[in-house]
């Protein structure tokens, strides 16, 4: 298939002549506006209780992502980033793979519409700027066009008509391509194991990365379809040297089992929760100053950083590594993580709870928040995690595969090589998962409510004029680089210190609120905090239809 691509050059034009804005600027509004129809749900109150009110709540916000942030003429989210783009795409196709799944036929007209969307992406990506982005940066690639094949994988077993198809080469050489680039980042030397952030700061080994390496590798092993393309770059029509040629790469190749595994077994291992249970940020190395001295060579200087999507990317993994060898283990330990993050946003139980504005560790009054949200602080990069959250629990609930029948009506492909749970096992994990919807409810209340005059979501869904109590700006030990971006110090950079992109890191300015509405401050209203609308209404109604 020939994709024209667009991107570079007119990608540069719109940002040269569209200043970037917040979506409150009425020029954004109006610039975005294409021909989709909206659901107008702005003046109706929903109780969110069931699907019946979830799921236009969730067709909503994907409407509103689309009508308001895709830019068709450049095939992209022009006011997002290289690493968030790649997860609006993800959460948008898990939107409508929960859409296919529990068959709301009011809505099925919309899925070839959205997808040929997502499907665009491909050619609107920049795909050329990424090879050369930090390992995590590149994993969000990864995970993203997995979720395509399994969103192919799915519908074309419910749409005979269905033409996404054709599309599933092209995703799975691009999977592979940055699957290939960020195992480059899997070092021995250094702490016995675990992935680097990158080789152009000093030594980190942190904990986004880390989990990314297991989700996008179990991953691979359960739905990469293959790939015969021996072209190593993954950019349509772009030329290559044979002697760089690729080889074939089979479905299920014990490569990625044997990566995921290997690196959830150093990562489970790395003293890297808190004593809450929940993620910090990553470990330094004492005393390193070059590849031949390298101090401790020890994981033993941590950053104490405690950011949200660092609770959840691992979800995924977890359950995919389940899929793929039966070990309850592995839920078992996304069981606990859950109960720490949920604990540490002050929940209880629905019967019980009642708002006492503490501050507990990673939110409130039982919401989900990054420090920054209090503040209105939060950097681009930051905006996006609580969405990345949200959407890998969806991925860690559905439900447990009982039998080939139900392999066959889900997103695995005919040769899957996933592990038939008893229904013991099956009931077991619906119980659990069926303990959060209450706490994912109470969540998706508080952030519908946030929602301006326009639909779009704002970052804070706690947003209160009272500071919670025992809420500080900075946690001792803790950096906070992707609020305050990477210092400028030994401890982080190295002895040459190259230039280092900052991309979503540089701090917020004009952070005051220009009206009542806390939403506005910082940043305010922009493409990623939409995507967190969009990953918790999707969350909620997994939660309500699994």
């Amino acid at each position: 298939m020939t994709f024209l691509n667009p991107w570079p050059i007119l990608s540069i034009i719109f940002l040269l002549v569209n200043p970037i804005r917040g979506v409150d600027d009425p020029k954004i509004a109006k610039s975005y506006t294409t021909s989709h129809n909206t659901n107008s749900l702005l003046h109706r109150e929903l109780d969110l209780e069931n699907g019946a009110s979830s799921f236009p709540a969730m067709v909503d916000a994907l409407e509103v992502m689309q009508s308001l942030f895709w830019d068709p003429s450049i095939s992209t989210w022009p006011l997002g980033i290289d690493w968030t783009r790649a997860t609006f795409n993800t959460h948008i196709l898990t939107a409508l793979s929960v859409m296919a799944t529990y068959e709301n036929f009011k809505y099925r007209s919309e899925i070839p519409k959205y997808f040929s969307e997502a499907a665009a992406f491909y050619t609107g990506e920049n795909a050329t700027s990424l090879v050369t982005q930090k390992y995590d940066d590149q994993q969000w690639v990864i995970l993203e066009w997995l979720e395509g094949i399994k969103f192919i994988n799915l519908y074309s077993d419910t749409d005979a008509s269905f033409e996404g198809r054709r599309y599933r080469s092209e995703f799975a050489h691009r999977a592979r391509v940055f699957w290939d680039l960020a195992s480059q980042g899997y070092d021995t030397t250094l702490c016995g194991g675990g992935m680097l952030w990158t080789n152009q700061l000093a030594p980190y080994k942190n904990a986004i990365t880390n989990q990314l390496f297991v989700a996008s590798s179990i991953g691979m092993h359960l739905y990469f379809p293959g790939d015969s393309n021996p072209n190593p770059s993954s950019v349509p029509n772009s030329t290559y040297n044979s002697s760089q040629a690729l080889p074939p790469v089979n479905a299920h190749d014990s490569r990625y089992l044997k990566a995921a595994l290997e690196e959830y077994h150093w990562l489970s291992t790395s003293n890297m929760t808190n004593a809450q249970g929940l993620y910090v940020d990553g470990f330094h190395i004492t005393n390193w100053t070059s590849p031949t001295s390298i101090g401790s060579g020890k994981c033993d200087a941590r950053d104490e950083s405690v950011y949200t999507y660092n609770q959840g990317v691992l979800l995924s993994g977890l359950r995919g590594l389940w899929d793929a060898t039966g070990n309850d283990t592995y839920l078992a330990d996304g069981y606990g993580l859950m109960k720490s993050v949920i604990n540490a946003t002050g929940w209880q139980s629905r019967s019980t709870f009642t708002s006492h504005g503490s501050w507990a560790g990673l939110g409130s009054d039982g919401i989900l928040q990054d420090l920054c949200d209090v503040d209105g602080s939060c950097s681009q990069d930051s905006q996006n995690f609580k969405a990345i959250f949200f959407h890998h629990l969806t991925l860690f609930c559905e439900p447990l595969a009982m039998d080939e029948r139900q392999l066959q009506k889900s997103h695995y492909s005919n040769d899957s090589v996933i592990f038939i749970a008893s229904s013991a096992q099956a009931q077991h994990h619906q119980t659990r998962c069926n303990s959060y919807e209450p706490w994912i409810l109470h969540n998706a209340r508080h952030a519908y409510a946030t929602r301006n005059a326009t639909g779009v979501y704002g970052g804070w869904w706690d947003a209160n004029e009272t500071t919670p109590t025992g809420w500080t700006s900075s946690l001792s030990g803790a950096a906070d680089v992707m609020n305050k971006g990477i210092p400028q110090n030994r401890i982080w950079r190295l002895p040459s210190n190259p230039p280092i992109p900052t991309a979503g890191m540089t701090a917020v300015v004009n952070s005051s609120a220009p009206d009542p509405d806390l939403n506005d401050r910082g940043r305010g209203r922009t493409v990623e905090t939409q995507n967190g609308g969009l990953a918790l209404m999707t969350c909620l109604v997994n939660a309500q239809e699994g």
